[in-house]
């Protein structure tokens, strides 16, 4: 009868722990699908899981589907998206601004900024590049803001392990306007001012352009964190939910980064 006993609690411990191994990894199934929902019913389409995953950081932080190019949000919502935060209120302004992202947007200044401060003395880069810069600065008050964001911006990215060499930071912050394109191509579908086909010609070449800059996820992720703290600096806390961003991307098994993988 002791065995018999014996028996029993050992079934209904294997059992227990066998219905808390289940709930822990559907808790974790529910953790991942929230980082990275999912539009039901799609086929799936690697390609365009990795053509979209170029605007994944900025994306993720809207709560974007990762494997359709619909952002699943109202018309009126998306317009209004665009109106709040690109002052874009038409088709032709939304082609206008993505455009400009895909042709050079923030990161040719960025990069002209990251150029100068190399050939100046690292612990007086702010001062450096006001001296380089003092012509523009008259008429580029945005310019200002940046300059002073560059330290930290640095001593941040290399205190998170992303800048690790040089080369790290001389790839520049090309990620952060591709990035930014794609999702702004998207929430122009969303707004009814693109078409599929604008769109999609849109976000691939976004996609183009990156596979021909970096050659990893990694990379692309260290580009793009280092033109939003140039942008609006490491203090502001929307950053460190880039950063959260980026980490979830880069080792979170449901990422579309690691789903897919980069380029080939």
């Amino acid at each position: 009868m002791q065995i018999i006993a014996g028996i029993g609690v050992g079934l209904a411990l294997a059992a227990t722990a066998a219905w808390s191994a289940r709930r822990r990894w559907q808790r974790s199934d529910e953790r991942w699908q929230a980082w990275f929902p999912e539009a039901p019913d799609v086929p799936e389409n690697p390609d365009l899981v990795r053509e979209l995953a170029v605007g994944a950081v900025l994306g993720v932080n809207n709560a974007f589907p990762v494997n359709t190019l619909d952002p699943h949000k109202s018309r009126a919502e998306m317009r209004e998206w665009l109106a709040g935060s690109w002052n874009t209120r038409s088709a032709a302004q939304a082609r206008e601004a993505v455009q400009s992202l895909l042709m050079e947007g923030h990161s040719a200044t960025f990069d002209l900024l990251i150029e100068a401060a190399a050939d100046g003395d690292p612990d007086a880069s702010r001062e450096h590049l006001e001296q380089v810069f003092v012509d523009d600065l008259e008429h580029n008050p945005e310019l200002a803001e940046f300059i002073a964001h560059h330290p930290e911006a640095i001593a941040r990215l290399e205190a998170l392990g992303y800048l690790v060499t040089q080369a790290d930071v001389e790839r520049g912050t090309r990620a952060y306007d591709l990035g930014r394109a794609v999702v702004v191509s998207r929430v122009a579908f969303g707004a009814g001012y693109f078409n599929r086909a604008e769109a999609m010609t849109m976000i691939r070449m976004a996609a183009f352009v990156s596979q021909r800059t970096f050659k990893s996820w990694r990379e692309f992720a260290t580009s793009y964190l280092l033109g939003r703290a140039l942008w609006g600096g490491v203090d502001d806390p929307d950053f460190e939910g880039m950063v959260r961003i980026v980490e979830e991307l880069l080792r979170n098994p449901r990422s579309p980064w690691l789903r897919c993988g980069w380029f080939r």
